[in-house]
């Protein structure tokens, strides 16, 4: 087996993949309005490999609210420090639509890679 695909696996369960951390974020704020905690939850318990820190998350939801994807309100009610409670904008809507084209594409590139390695691996080992 080549010696970087180890190396690849290494860096993606260390979390070092984040290209569609916003489209997570965004489609998550679309069902619900939620602070960046529950946001890492969600992420945690709902995606099939969850491989994601708190800090990319809190980059993220400020490079989303710099881009006017999301807004916030200060939520004081309960005891301890205000939380920020994200919800998603027009603009969010329209990056989330232009999630959804890039991610249907990149999954057709990767479906044609995957049927096409697993005929080949079967082809090598027949």
């Amino acid at each position: 087996m080549w010696k970087g695909v180890n190396s690849l696996a290494a860096k993606l369960r260390k979390g070092k993949n984040y290209r569609h951390l916003p489209a997570f974020l965004l489609l998550f704020l679309a069902e619900n309005p939620a602070h960046g905690g529950a946001l890492l939850t969600l992420l945690q318990k709902r995606l099939p490999t969850p491989h994601v820190d708190s800090g990319a998350v809190y980059r993220a939801l400020q490079d989303l609210e710099k881009k006017g994807a999301v807004d916030f309100r200060w939520d004081t009610k309960d005891p301890g420090p205000a939380k920020k409670i994200y919800t998603i904008t027009a603009k969010g809507w329209d990056m989330l639509a232009d999630f959804e084209a890039d991610i249907v594409m990149r999954v057709k590139n990767l479906t044609f890679f995957l049927e096409t390695y697993r005929s080949l691996k079967t082809t090598e080992f027949s």
